[in-house]
């Protein structure tokens, strides 16, 4: 069956840039949005809710990095509307939102938890599509 052609599979194309995948948004943001909304309210979840934004951190970090490497047209991606919008989302609910809003009994908490993590969860999802999205129209320029 080796015939040398192309088949055209994800193999072929192993350095493809796309953007993160919705169970990859998904992960991230449940573990990251509920961390938040437990973190703040629960004494004895601090210092296992910094270990996991600690590891989430480091995990992204070194996942941006090595991604950059391997497609340096990211270095030169331009910002969006889109982007900045959905940044500016992500800094409200990492911050504002956790300072302004303490939750007192565990109903409040589940639900702030969910508004965190769908909030994460579509955040992170569109930020990188839409920095992919300008890493991939300024590598056709």
């Amino acid at each position: 069956m080796a015939t040398g052609k192309s088949t055209g599979s994800a193999e072929s194309k192993p350095h493809e840039l796309r953007s993160i995948g919705w169970w990859a948004s998904a992960l991230v943001g449940i573990l990251i949005g509920s961390t938040l909304a437990w973190l703040r309210t629960q004494r004895n979840f601090f210092f296992l809710g910094a270990a996991i934004l600690a590891v989430v951190i480091i995990v992204l970090g070194v996942r941006t990095i090595l991604r950059r490497a391997r497609h340096p047209e990211m270095m030169e991606a331009r910002t969006s509307w889109a982007y900045n919008i959905w940044a500016l989302v992500l800094i409200v609910l990492a911050g504002p939102v956790q300072l302004v809003y303490v939750p007192d009994d565990i109903s409040e908490l589940t639900i702030k938890s969910i508004i965190l993590s769908v909030g994460f969860c579509l955040g992170i999802h569109e930020v990188d599509r839409a920095m992919v999205k300008g890493a991939t129209s300024a590598k056709k320029a």
